[in-house]
């Protein structure tokens, strides 16, 4: 009798042997599973430790050979048991095998000064693969190899993917559609270096009306990713939220920013392991006490919680703190709805894995226009003082201290700041002990006039280059983009800024000088471009001056400005 639990076998722990045949051809062998109704085994590999895009079912033997590989490619394999019931094992440990030949074109000394690379047995992008292995697999060493979306649905939303290309190298990847209650739908693509492609989710068969999580793998090159989700009106384009992708699940999350009373928060949880897991969410409401509650996510499964439910957080603002058994996505969304919209206006953010000491806020603006906050929360069982330092593009400093009690969210309105009545601004952050932040904008006006509002996760540190997804201008909503810059030193910044385009574009390039303690604004209606047009961006500070990066894009709908917008942080390549 097959041993199961939750309706999978158990399989014997394999010796797994991979030996390269030839150029182009691997055999990889294992022990037999004990179990007596085994009736076949499927041998999966990929590029990437752990992300498998082929298989083969070999039947009820012990050995396989797979031909047609790369020379000069690395791959990873792993087995899986199936019984006669069509129960399936956990996979296999992993082995991996390097096809012989396959010199690369550029060598080895060349491709470290080309992406800044000083050792190769390092990981510089933190996404498991060495970058010695990033050579040979002709991958990009500064962006991870794997990106994941927690949130997502059609029908009822549009909801499209931004993938842009900020290297050179021509990008292959595998995007799976993972969606609830059915199999995943899987799609590849080829994105020429320094462009971008827009994928519509609706049109795609199979995801026309469905919640769906999204994982995007890398066989060559590197991409950044973002997602936005648009709704309401005639073309459901009158209210937005975007979300950037993350490179990897976590045990850990944290979030600054949840209201239970002007909004309905929601927490997404995705787990994507073969085994349920364990959730502690500890709320922070901004007043104390700290209070956890626990939930249990499937297996291969999400969980939406509406914080709105919880008796504790009734009209209460809030952080939250994640503690799962096992490496989970998370997303945070909100929504707020006016006397004639249902969820007329949104946002939506991943969680940050980790609190810090030091924390960056590109975008702000206040004034009769925009209503702005900064959230900040203390996860950690001591009090704590941030000190904040608003930039503005005089180069006037305005500094605050705050003081937070342990296991709090503090909650900051910069219009009421004096001197920040009505200005862009951005903040540098600083704090006793590690602490979490977000910063939330809602128009037109304050709470009653509002019709959309916009939020991001602050940074945890600046750098040299940044790569932005998303961005559109012009079009038959008058769309405009804004590229944020926030240069919290003492030295001006050069900032080379590429705009990399759909359809075959050439890029556009073009400098700035973003001074010292100063925050500067870059629209798309002063560029270049075509009206209609969908784009991404690669900023780098050409004198070594870090900087900190977001973007944020506006419309309009049903006949209103600006009805819509959505705003995220860039991703840091160095």
């Amino acid at each position: 009798m097959i041993k199961t639990t939750r309706s999978l076998i158990l399989l014997a722990c394999l010796a797994l042997f991979a030996a390269p045949l030839f150029a182009g051809s691997v055999t990889v062998t294992w022990d037999p599973n004990t179990e007596p109704d085994v009736t076949g085994y499927v041998v999966f590999y990929g590029t990437q430790s752990g992300v498998y895009i082929s298989n083969h079912n070999v039947g009820n033997v012990t050995t396989c050979t797979v031909d047609n590989l790369t020379a000069g490619q690395t791959y990873y394999f792993a087995v899986q048991a199936v019984s006669a019931s069509g129960l399936t094992s956990p996979l296999s440990q992993e082995v991996v095998a390097t096809i012989p030949g396959g010199t690369p074109t550029e060598t080895e000394t060349d491709w470290m000064a080309r992406f800044g690379v000083t050792d190769m047995t390092a990981d510089n992008d933190g996404d498991g693969v060495i970058n010695r292995d990033e050579y040979a697999n002709g991958t990009d060493p500064t962006l991870p190899n794997t990106w994941i979306l927690a949130e997502g649905a059609t029908g009822t939303f549009n909801a499209r993917l931004a993938i842009a290309n900020p290297g050179t190298d021509t990008a292959e990847i595998t995007v799976k559609f993972l969606r609830q209650g059915s199999t995943p739908i899987v799609q590849t693509y080829s994105i020429p270096g320094l462009s971008r492609k827009t994928i519509k989710m609706n049109d795609i068969p199979g995801l026309g009306w469905t919640s769906v999580s999204t994982e995007i793998t890398t066989q060559r090159g590197g991409v950044v990713v973002e997602r936005t989700m648009t709704w309401n009106g005639p073309d459901k384009m009158d209210s937005a939220h975007t979300g950037k992708a993350v490179s990897a699940p976590s045990t850990t999350w944290f979030f600054a920013e949840g209201d239970a009373g002007v909004f309905n928060t929601y927490l997404l949880l995705a787990n994507g392991n073969a085994v349920d897991v364990t959730v502690n969410v500890e709320y922070m409401p901004i007043n104390g006490p700290a209070f956890t509650e626990t939930y249990v996510v499937p297996a291969s499964g999400r969980q939406t919680i509406l914080a709105n439910n919880i008796a504790k957080l009734t009209d209460v603002s809030f952080g939250m703190n994640i503690s799962a058994s096992a490496p989970i996505n998370a997303e945070r969304a909100m929504y707020f709805s006016t006397a004639d919209t249902y969820y007329k206006g949104g946002h939506d953010s991943p969680g940050v894995e980790a609190a810090s000491t030091t924390l960056y806020i590109a975008e702000g603006h206040t004034g009769p226009m925009f209503t702005e906050y900064i959230l900040l929360s203390n996860p950690n069982a001591a009090p704590t003082t941030a000190t904040v330092r608003y930039l503005t593009p005089s180069g006037t400093v305005i500094t605050r201290t705050y003081a937070m009690a342990a296991k709090t969210r503090t909650t900051i309105l910069v219009n009421d700041i004096p001197g920040l009545g009505y200005t862009d601004v951005s903040a540098s952050i600083t704090a006793t002990l590690p602490i979490v932040a977000e910063r939330s904008m809602y128009w037109p006006g304050t709470w009653g006039q509002w019709q959309e509002g916009h939020n991001s996760t602050a940074l945890s540190a600046i750098g040299t280059k940044w790569a932005l997804a998303e961005g559109e201008t012009g079009g038959t909503h008058n769309i405009m983009s804004y590229i944020l810059l926030a240069n919290p030193n003492g030295q001006d910044a050069t900032v080379k800024v590429t705009i990399i385009r759909d359809n075959g574009l050439a890029p556009v390039v073009f400098t700035k000088t973003v001074k010292a303690n100063t925050r500067q604004t870059i629209c798309s209606t002063d560029l270049p471009l075509q009206s209609g047009e969908t784009f991404g961006a690669v900023v780098e500070s050409t004198n070594g001056v870090s900087v900190a990066v977001e973007r944020s894009v506006y419309w309009d709908g049903s006949g209103k400005t600006w009805t819509a917008g959505t705003n995220e942080t860039g991703v840091l390549l160095k």
